[in-house]
């Protein structure tokens, strides 16, 4: 889920978003967009049940593959939010990835080194060390795998999830270096151009779960740009006055888009399904979240929001142990403990992630972005967006 893709929405993806801790004053690391802080972090956990049922039954959330969709569209709202109008001025474009890249990097890292281990692990009999290192390398630069042997295909071999963050900077360069500059009426172009894409691909292949494999890049591509723009053109529409702010209860956008990812719609109608919620419905979402002013953020929105991106990126490498290490102790301990053991490990994710935001990863960017700042003759940006005002942060 793209930064799909982390810290409160003062940042994007996304995953894991725009700001870091070396770019934000007290006051504005104080406010946020609340309501995405809480969607983000709903979003990251219900990923983590999709793509781990046999920890979390009878749990589900069948649709939680559009988990990706939301976080795309938040970090394009956060971002323009942020760098809208520094990017229409004196910053540029470069200035502006290095941020993103800093952003991304730390726990991208972390998740790259645990899950190579379980790869090579994984694929010790099969003569697909080349590949592995290969995969490595490449994954290290945030750079798809082309199909060297692994089944499927996949673009991130390790850790599939990453598909969202390689294509959310995908994104990103290209807001920075055209987006940022091109009008909203020419944005609105492209955006419903790719809108009409999606639905069409939707009713077609019979549901929106696909980008993390060679065989389906193309609808990665397409994912990325609807929804991230339009959560560009979102801002735009709110910043000018065009979205009236009004007052509505947290609990329908929020109630609205957990139904989504959890509601067990019928195969047959699926596709017309994430059709809706993509094009419909999350785009309501997002403006019924961004509805009221960035406000002083309590602690279970900021918890949300520091975890989600951690979360999101580490899923594959902690929970494959999980599975793989209850296998080897007993057939049926994860069906026997389940779904306990599945929200045990979880709670535990969620608070180590924590620490390691607070302790390693927030004084790790902040070093970066001084050293960033030095090194290109630039001043790290201080004044990023109003905490969700995600990865960054998709399965």
């Amino acid at each position: 889920m793209p930064d799909c893709g982390g810290g409160p929405i003062e940042q994007g993806h996304d995953m894991a978003e725009v700001g870091t801790g070396a770019e934000e004053s007290a006051a504005q690391r104080s406010r946020s967009y609340h309501i995405l802080d809480i969607l983000r972090g709903i979003a990251a956990m219900s990923v983590v049940v999709l793509h781990f049922p046999q920890a979390f039954a009878p749990i589900a959330a069948p649709g939680a593959y559009l988990a990706v969709d939301l976080f795309f569209a938040m970090s394009g709202f956060v971002l323009a939010n942020a760098y809208d109008a520094k990017l229409a001025g004196e910053m540029n474009a470069g200035a502006f990835l290095r941020a993103r890249v800093i952003r991304l990097l730390p726990f991208y890292l972390v998740a790259l080194l645990l899950s190579t281990i379980e790869l090579a692990y994984f694929y010790r009999h099969d003569g697909l060390g080349m590949a592995v290192a290969l995969s490595t390398v490449l994954n290290f630069f945030m750079v798809p795998v082309p199909p060297v042997g692994f089944p499927d295909n996949p673009l991130f071999p390790g850790n599939f999830v990453a598909w969202t963050l390689a294509f959310e900077l995908l994104a990103n360069i290209i807001y920075a270096v055209s987006v940022s500059r091109l009008s909203s009426q020419k944005l609105a172009i492209g955006v419903g151009a790719s809108g009409a894409a999606v639905a069409a691909i939707a009713i077609v292949r019979g549901n929106l779960n696909g980008g993390a494999y060679w065989p389906d890049v193309h609808l990665a591509v397409l994912r990325v740009l609807f929804s991230f723009f339009l959560g560009v053109l979102v801002f735009r529409a709110r910043a000018t006055g065009r979205l009236p702010a009004i007052s509505i209860p947290a609990i329908v956008p929020i109630g609205i888009a957990t139904l989504a990812l959890a509601w067990p719609v019928p195969a047959s109608v699926r596709g017309a399904a994430d059709a809706v919620v993509v094009l419909a419905i999350f785009p309501l979402v997002l403006i019924a979240a961004t509805a009221r002013a960035p406000r002083f953020s309590r602690r279970i929105d900021r918890l949300l929001g520091d975890v989600s991106y951690p979360i999101y990126v580490l899923q594959i490498p902690v929970f494959s142990a999980l599975v793989l290490g209850a296998a080897r102790l007993s057939p049926h301990l994860l069906q026997a403990s389940a779904p306990w053991i599945g929200v045990a490990v979880l709670a535990a994710l969620c608070a180590g992630s924590w620490l390691l935001a607070q302790r390693w990863e927030v004084p790790l960017r902040r070093r970066l972005s001084i050293w960033a700042g030095r090194a290109f003759g630039s001043e790290p940006d201080r004044q990023p967006s109003q905490r969700t005002g995600q990865r960054p942060t998709g399965p």
